[in-house]
């Protein structure tokens, strides 16, 4: 059986994550600069809309729940997932590469990442169907990162090669941490942020990353 990588967490970071990291920079950095309407423009194409339209959606609105990834609010909103998909990403794609090879390794990554940032933002606006509140525009990375992290819970940041079984106690243990942050986020909201944190998208990638890392497990 494959054994796990060694490699610090920001040692020999996998191309899957710099160019990730590289075009969600690039994209998110261009929103930020441009002028209003062309932002607006393509936040319109790239942001989620839940509740009523608030910006038109020139390609329709289900694109965007892919695309959201790729656009920020803010630079701190920015930097921060960028750090997380450095941090927690790459231990990510080296175990899946390890397991699978590179190609079916790095397909293996997107796939989760987008899956749970897909996971992330129903659960965003389920929650805000079942409140009854107003609705919002939701841009970010940040479900997929907290998917990603889900998986490193499963996996127990790395102790283990193999996925432990979801509702263990180390599992439920290591997620803990995560969930009473966000419970925290919801109530108090985040230092240095004005706009609302989406911590149901937060959690609704975390609990998909903890499913799916098990079915990416490698054979025994």
């Amino acid at each position: 059986m494959p054994q796990p990588p060694k490699e610090p967490v920001f040692g020999e970071i996998p191309l899957i994550i710099l160019g990730l990291s590289g075009v969600i920079i690039a994209n998110s950095a261009f929103v930020l600069l441009a002028p209003m309407p062309l932002s607006n423009w393509v936040l319109g194409v790239m942001a989620v809309q839940i509740g009523p339209e608030q910006l038109p959606q020139p390609i329709g609105p289900y694109p965007a729940y892919a695309l959201h990834v790729f656009v920020h609010g803010g630079w701190l909103h920015l930097g921060m997932n960028i750090l997380g998909l450095l941090a927690f990403g790459s231990p990510i794609a080296r175990w899946l590469e390890s397991s699978f090879g590179a190609r079916n390794g790095t397909f293996a990554f997107l796939l989760i990442f987008f899956l749970t940032a897909l996971a992330g933002a129903l659960t965003e606006g389920a929650v805000i169907a079942l409140g009854n509140t107003p609705g919002a525009v939701l841009v970010g990375a940040s479900g997929g990162l907290m998917g990603l992290i889900g998986v490193l819970v499963r996996l127990n940041y790395g102790r283990e090669f193999i996925p432990l079984p979801l509702f263990s106690r180390t599992v439920l243990m290591a997620a803990l941490p995560w969930v009473g942050l966000n419970v925290l986020v919801a109530f108090f909201g985040m230092p240095g942020v004005s706009a609302a944190v989406a911590w149901p998208a937060h959690l609704g990638g975390l609990f998909a990353g903890m499913v799916l890392a098990g079915l990416f497990a490698p054979r025994r």
